[in-house]
């Protein structure tokens, strides 16, 4: 039983170098080193058990040795093209996607990567090779004593353990050898389930002749739309908050419409989303299949239209419905929302769009803004509630919040002051480009977070408002007045009713525009509002929103 312990010292060994070079993730050192703690000692056990021959012994443990070092070295390779945990679809549609002549450029421009991650492997590898050579060769001068039963027993509990593992779908998917081939079924299941997905919108598609699109606006446009995730408004100083998580936007309080009365339709992202981009609604959930989206919608009307996302490309019906925008740009190449690439990174590629020639524009801005963990959502620099003793911190302890939530508390307020960081210099940007054109702004988010308001829980929430009640702004080029402004501000919305206040901002005329439900329109009418089934009534009577000094 010793060998085997010293054999799968060589694997774990070998294992711990690829971490300490920034090769794997801790998460994913954890989940190869529990794989292989009971592949390596199972399956080379198994070998001593069924008296195998020697070579069949070093055989099996450098195999299993070579597929997990293997398994390292590519995780390796792709973090360090990307920059972040490599998303599998994005690779495997790189993969599939290519020719000859780009895989002969792909790796003439990253050969040192490629030398890396080969060097890596075939170093660690001899060095496991030469270890397990001089066990073999002290064990064939001191043969091995016959198995007692409590070493036998141990080796049938590693397999029955590796085994068992598979039984948890995260851990199988883990194993180097059902890594790939898991992942390429998914990718086939996720293509086929978009093509299908198209194939029922072409078929129940109302014919373009009747969308009837005819823009009303000025020459120049550009209408920006900011996509939140996962932001509560009971968790900004613009709208109250005890803590200023929103000093940025506060300071432009007077330029914006400040809405203090929003919820969201849903509280996950993507059933929400459906109802904010297409004509899907609370009512009518399938409307989506039969009535063109906001972006056909704004392409016919002679938009040029722009997707910008710090989120997962090709999720679903959204990646159709941001491939039909005219520019696409995902900057997230890591395992979606499980990583913490900055929104920020998102500005160049939104100053660029602004910066295009077009005469009108649209332009989808999509954040990963303060999707759990909260604390990946930020730079270091925005950890300005850490550790914090404040009336926020008092008010949790005295409802009884336990320490698993007050922490999170913390980190979700350090990713809603870089949020304010992003969506206010997105605004600016916004205003700077646009200074000689109309022009609008709308930001909006997905669904909300439970965070100690109302129980002791952080993340979604279908039953608590807190999973709703989200924030939005609107900036206009030319804003109404005050007291106009503040009329419009105190209006009850829910956002499945979103794509007609967008078409609305776009000055798009269409059977499928309904100013009823345009919360900018002179011709508003509230709607009852519902979440989880249920009437929504505000808790009380939303407090008027604050600039950053009155926060």
């Amino acid at each position: 039983m010793k060998s085997l312990l010293y054999r799968l010292g060589i694997g774990l060994g070998g294992l711990t170098v690829f971490w300490a070079l920034g090769m794997l993730s801790a998460r994913e050192y954890g989940k190869s080193a529990a794989i292989m703690a009971t592949a390596l000692p199972g399956l080379a056990g198994l070998c001593l058990l069924l008296r195998a021959r020697p070579g069949w012994l070093s055989a099996t443990t450098l195999g299993v040795i070579a597929v997990f070092f293997l398994d390292a070295a590519t995780k390796g390779f792709l973090r360090d093209y990307f920059g972040l945990r490599p998303n599998h679809l994005l690779v495997l549609q790189a993969v599939f996607n290519t020719n000859p002549s780009e895989a002969g450029e792909f790796f003439r421009h990253n050969w040192r990567d490629v030398a890396e991650a080969g060097a890596a492997f075939a170093i660690l590898m001899t060095a496991a090779g030469l270890l397990e050579h001089r066990l073999s060769r002290a064990e064939a001068l001191h043969p091995l004593p016959p198995l007692r039963r409590r070493s036998k027993l141990a080796i049938v509990t590693f397999f029955t353990g590796f085994l068992a593992l598979h039984l948890n779908p995260t851990m199988a998917k883990e194993n180097p050898l059902l890594y790939w081939p898991i992942r390429y079924l998914d990718y086939k299941g996720q293509v086929a389930h978009a093509d299908r997905l198209q194939r029922e919108l072409d078929r129940n598609m109302a014919a373009r002749a009747e969308w009837q699109v005819r823009y009303r606006g000025p020459e120049r446009k550009t209408v920006v739309w900011i996509i939140g995730e996962s932001l509560n408004r009971n968790n900004m100083s613009i709208y109250g908050y005890a803590r200023n998580t929103t000093p940025m936007l506060g300071s432009l309080r007077d330029e914006l419409m400040v809405f203090r009365d929003v919820v969201s339709s849903e509280p996950a992202t993507m059933a929400s989303l459906m109802k904010m981009l297409t004509p899907a609604s609370l009512d009518d959930p399938d409307a989506w299949t039969r009535q063109p989206d906001l972006v056909m919608l704004a392409r016919e009307a002679g938009y040029r239209t722009y997707w910008i996302s710090n989120q997962v490309p090709n999720d679903g019906w959204l990646g159709l419905v941001a491939n039909r925008a005219d520019e696409r740009v995902f900057i997230n190449k890591g395992y979606g929302r499980g990583e913490n690439n900055f929104d920020g990174n998102l500005l160049p590629d939104v100053e660029a769009a602004l910066a295009g020639d077009a005469p009108r524009k649209l332009i989808v801005v999509h954040l990963l803004g303060a999707h759990p963990t909260y604390d990946m959502r930020y730079p270091d620099e925005f950890a300005r509630f850490d550790n914090t003793d404040d009336d926020v911190m008092a008010d949790l302890e005295a409802q009884g919040r336990s320490l698993w939530v007050r922490r999170p508390r913390n980190d979700y307020d350090n990713a809603m002051a870089y949020n304010d960081y992003v969506v206010s210099s997105l605004i600016r940007k916004t205003m700077a480009a646009t200074a000689k054109s109309d022009a609008a702004l709308l930001f909006s988010s997905d669904h909300a977070q439970e965070v100690g308001h109302t129980r002791n829980h952080t993340g979604q929430s279908v039953s608590d408002a807190s999973g709703y009640e989200i924030p939005m702004l609107v900036w206009r080029r030319n804003a109404p007045g005050a007291e106009a402004r503040a009329a419009l501000e105190a209006r009850p919305y829910q956002t499945d009713r979103l794509e007609h206040t967008m078409l609305g901002l776009l000055d798009i005329d269409t059977p499928y525009y309904n100013a009823a439900h345009d919360l900018l329109s002179d011709a508003f009418t509230p709607a009852p509002r519902r979440i989880n089934g249920a009437p929504y009534v505000p808790a009380a009577a939303p407090p008027a929103p604050v600039s950053a000094e009155a926060g």
